[in-house]
């Protein structure tokens, strides 16, 4: 037992879902989501997972199933087009303009 107000056990037996391993169907939807990125090559995958997991990554039998869950948000954040990190301020990057624009 520990001290920590949120810090939850696994019951006896059972594997904490941070350490459960990554699903077949999860590995076949990280695949189908590199295709649909157009991400082709073998390396700029292991380069986009680890960036992503922030670990050495030898293939996708080593990830958790919550890291597949991260890595495929920021695939389906590459196949939309959406930026993956924010560039200037939300008023540099406002989408009309404001009635300071149009003085």
């Amino acid at each position: 037992m520990t001290d920590s107000l949120f810090e939850i056990e696994a019951p006896e037996g059972e594997v904490p879902l941070k350490h459960m391993l990554i699903t077949d169907g999860q590995v076949a939807q990280i695949r189908a989501a590199f295709a649909e990125a157009g991400i082709h090559e073998q390396n700029e995958r292991k380069a986009v997972i680890e960036s992503c997991v922030v670990r050495a990554v030898s293939s996708l039998r080593d990830l958790y199933s919550t890291d597949a869950h991260r890595v495929l948000n920021l695939l389906r954040q590459r196949r939309d087009g959406r930026p993956t990190t924010v560039v200037g301020s939300v008023w540099d990057n406002r989408e009309e303009d404001t009635w300071i624009d149009k003085l």
